[in-house]
């Protein structure tokens, strides 16, 4: 995982390494160079859009940024490189000259005319402005950030990096101003600057990918603020060869109701194809019939006449909500008794979400939450005009739960620790994903994880296996939640 830092913080943590001869500013950038481009090499969907060998369009100023954006063109082994530069090539830095020498002189291209479209796609790479830029854009680089723009909105299939903050963006404050490069993913390198976590940050930033500089020593485990990475994955427990089914842990779901069968199934399928040994589905009588013939072999399906017939002492993990409608009043009152004898994690989505926003069900004490915004402006009605970490931390100060708060970046926030997911995109905009969400954490809260580390691997892991559908379905619009299930078997 990686840290968040301000500015000055990033800045002083260079200083100190270069002067104490720990590093040179030449060395760093050559790290920061190198892991980056490894970081889009293990990325899966810039592993693949590597390999087509676009033209490569490099928009640099006259710093250190312009060095990093053109040593990772370098590193591409691009058809065509095409340098669009705010300043005359002499002003700029010398570890920047440095890396354009090293750029072979048949494949690049020095262009002085604005460039509106390039035919196939390409990848542009923003290296205008590093995160020490502040304020209001000088006319030459409001021209420019303007040209990426329009060349990435005007370039069928493209792509644009913004190396470390994109161009326009307050890397403390997420400020954008008028215009900001509005990127497809930031390499934040070393730290995430502050701003990139900003509400409303979100469509400048795109996806963050996060990229190591172990020269530095930037702390991780101390810190309460932190970015999620692959790394994330480490905390699911690798399988000894004698493992077994009960030792891959019993989920126990109530959910489901006339209407709203998918919900269930999909929460179900998910917990089973996230490694969860055994998957138990509740249901009521009336559900029985269409579950069983439309769910998975796996999944034993288990019509009740009431909650309270659930063995809940059975469960390793309980998930309640998905599809599960407005109970009776006297199935509520099983469903409150049932959550209150489980000995076992609980998670809470969906519609038992609304039912606590009414009060008509309690959030237990370490349970995991799921709540999308909407759920969480009834869980907490003044939230609406706050900052979404500071409803969290606030929902928290009265709740001693493991709160995922879902968005284009999820917060996962517990009281001991905050942590923003970096993986999936846009084209997660559908339906059932939330519950697919939950029984990914379900079987990770089954196998033995921790309740926030469940929470966040769950969400990562969603994003991952989005991205690597999207990707084999060649970047479509969308894709579909129950497209993620072959994927949420992989660790990385």
């Amino acid at each position: 995982m990686m840290v968040v830092l301000l500015v000055k913080e990033m800045r002083d943590l260079e200083n100190a390494a270069i002067s104490s001869a720990l590093t040179s500013s030449r060395d760093l950038m050559e790290e920061a160079i190198r892991n980056s481009f490894e970081a889009l090499q293990n990325d899966p969907e810039y592993a693949v859009i590597l390999k087509k060998s676009l033209p490569v369009v490099v928009y640099t100023g006259k710093g250190n940024n312009a060095g990093d954006a053109l040593g990772l063109a370098r590193k591409m082994d691009a058809c065509r490189v095409i340098l669009r530069c705010a300043t005359p090539v002499e002003e700029m830095s010398t570890e920047a000259r440095d890396q354009l020498s090293l750029i072979p002189r048949d494949v690049l291209t020095i262009a002085k005319e604005p460039l509106m479209e390039i035919p196939g796609g390409c990848l542009i790479i923003d290296g205008l402005l590093g995160s020490g830029a502040h304020g209001a854009l000088s006319p030459v680089y409001g021209k420019l950030v303007e040209e990426i723009n329009t060349l990435r909105s005007l370039s069928p299939r493209s792509r644009t990096l913004s190396i470390d903050v994109p161009t326009g963006l307050d890397p403390n404050s997420g400020e954008p101003s008028s215009p900001t490069v509005r990127a497809d993913v930031t390499l934040a390198i070393g730290s995430v600057k502050q701003g990139l976590l900003a509400d409303g940050a979100d469509d400048f930033v795109g996806r963050l990918l996060c990229v190591d500089l172990p020269s530095l020593p930037i702390g991780g485990s101390d810190s309460n603020l932190q970015v999620t990475d692959r790394r994330i994955m480490r905390l699911i427990h690798e399988r000894p060869y004698s493992f077994y089914k009960n030792r891959a842990g019993r989920v126990q779901i109530i959910a489901g109701s006339p209407g709203f069968v998918g919900a269930a199934q999909m929460c179900a399928e998910a917990a089973l194809h996230a490694g969860a040994g055994l998957v138990e589905l509740y249901c009521q009588q009336n559900l029985y019939a269409i579950l069983a013939a439309r769910v998975a072999p796996e999944i034993m399906v288990h019509a009740v006449d009431s909650y309270r017939d659930i063995d809940v002492q059975k469960a390793d993990a309980l998930l309640v909500g998905p599809g599960l409608g407005t109970p009776s009043t006297q199935q509520l009152l099983a469903l409150r008794e049932t959550i209150h004898r489980a000995s076992c994690p609980v998670l809470l989505d969906a519609d038992a979400l609304n039912l606590a926003a009414v009060g008509k069900l309690d959030i237990p004490e370490g349970a995991v939450i799921t709540p999308h915004p909407g759920e969480m402006r009834r869980l907490m009605p003044q939230s609406v005009s706050s900052p979404r970490l500071a409803a969290a931390l606030e929902f928290l100060r009265d709740h001693n739960c493991t709160l995922l708060l879902k968005g284009a970046r999820s917060i996962i926030a517990s009281r001991r620790l905050v942590r923003f997911n970096t993986s999936g995109g846009p084209y997660m905009a559908t339906g059932g994903q939330g519950d697919v969400l939950s029984g990914v954490i379900c079987a990770f809260l089954a196998q033995g994880v921790p309740t926030d580390d469940a929470a966040v691997a769950g969400a990562y892991l969603c994003g991952l296996a989005a991205t690597r559908a999207y990707t084999a379905q060649d970047f479509p619009r969308s894709v579909s939640a129950s497209s993620l299930f072959p994927y949420l078997g992989c660790k990385e």
